[in-house]
């Protein structure tokens, strides 16, 4: 098949890295291309593009109500001549009736606002049971695809088994914006946990980049952690998944996810996960059978889970866990399992076209 699968920026997301990962899958089997509407694209994550995936950037700069770059991105979908067009963004639909080509749309998150353009999809897909149930909500006529999200399990570097030292490491992966993804909580769960002990416990690398690096670095320094508190920036996926494995747990405090692909990574790479409990990391974790939760928005109650944890791993009871999140990854969340999911549904549509 010839698939196109088309995003309006290439950055450091779960979106961008679903839509990359599909596309290296996909080309082993199909002809696949990654179309990029605006200008605004990391070359950090554009290299993990497979060279085997035909690439091209529209380059219209983000937010512009310019006719020419709305031209410029029809012709090149329709100039690719795809057997689908693969949408990782809802808003494609408003230029449905000019593109003469069946269309999938994958909703990434909860809580999104659909035009009545959405029709004009042949296929809505959903990242996770969360995404699934709101969508359905919201377009109750239209029938609903749920694939949950698969990562490259074999490319995470699996932790030691060692023994733990007194300061345990934390990391958090996400974009840097505390109002959805809670860094803010971890700061103060942090400050909370070391205002009851004298000697510091932990230590939390958090990695990406995002509006709100001035704003969690001075709130770490007010809180009297900043020394415990360390900012990384946007690293490589490859570094990501090379360094995951030497950190002691994983921490994902988001006031809003619509599944948790670094839950999914930490627990593929071995080590233990704490989320807040929200319906898609919740998921992820069985309900707490593969890891540890704490109430979403609470900062008190994400110190005393860190607290708990910290015991766990400790005392090496926390091992036994982790083997059994690692093994349920590796049997719901394959890569390979999404993308021959994704092509069954490709080749309905198009068999299904006029």
């Amino acid at each position: 098949m010839n698939v196109v699968h088309f995003l309006w920026a290439l950055n450091q997301g779960g979106a961008e890295n679903l839509a990359i990962d599909l596309a290296n899958e996909q080309a082993r089997d199909h002809h696949v291309a990654l179309v990029v509407g605006n200008d605004s694209v990391s070359p950090s994550v554009k290299r993990r593009l497979d060279p085997a995936v035909r690439y091209q950037c529209i380059g219209r700069p983000t937010g512009s109500r310019n006719p020419y770059w709305v031209a410029s991105l029809l012709w090149a979908l329709n100039r690719l001549r795809p057997d689908v067009i693969h949408s990782h963004t809802r808003d494609l639909a408003a230029l449905g009736r000019l593109i003469f080509r069946p269309m999938i749309l994958t909703v990434h998150s909860v809580n999104m606002d659909f035009s009545p353009a959405v029709s004009r999809y042949n296929a809505l897909c959903c990242i996770s049971e969360s995404v699934f149930l709101d969508v359905r909500q919201r377009c109750p006529a239209r029938k609903l695809h749920r694939i949950d999200n698969g990562v490259v399990i074999p490319r995470i570097a699996p932790s030691p088994d060692r023994a733990p030292s007194a300061l345990l490491r934390a990391v958090q992966v996400s974009r840097l914006a505390h109002e959805i993804k809670g860094q803010d909580l971890l700061i103060r769960a942090l400050a909370a946990m070391s205002g009851r002990c004298p000697v510091p416990r932990m230590t939390v690398d958090f990695v990406g980049e995002g509006p709100s690096l001035h704003y969690l670095r001075d709130l770490a320094v007010e809180v009297g952690v900043g020394a415990q508190c360390r900012f990384l920036g946007a690293l490589s996926r490859e570094e990501v998944y090379a360094r995951l494995g030497d950190y002691d747990l994983l921490v994902q405090p988001s006031r809003r996810e619509g599944f948790g692909l670094t839950v999914v990574e930490g627990m593929a790479a071995g080590i233990p996960v704490l989320v807040s409990n929200i319906e898609g990391p919740m998921e992820i974790i069985g309900n707490g059978e593969f890891g540890h939760s704490f109430d979403s928005g609470d900062a008190e109650a994400l110190a005393i889970a860190l607290e708990v944890l910290a015991a766990e791993i400790r005392c090496g009871s926390a091992r036994q866990r982790t083997i059994a999140a690692r093994r349920h990854v590796e049997e719901t969340y394959s890569l390979q399992r999404m993308a021959a999911e994704y092509d069954a549904i490709y080749r309905d549509v198009a068999e299904r076209r006029p």
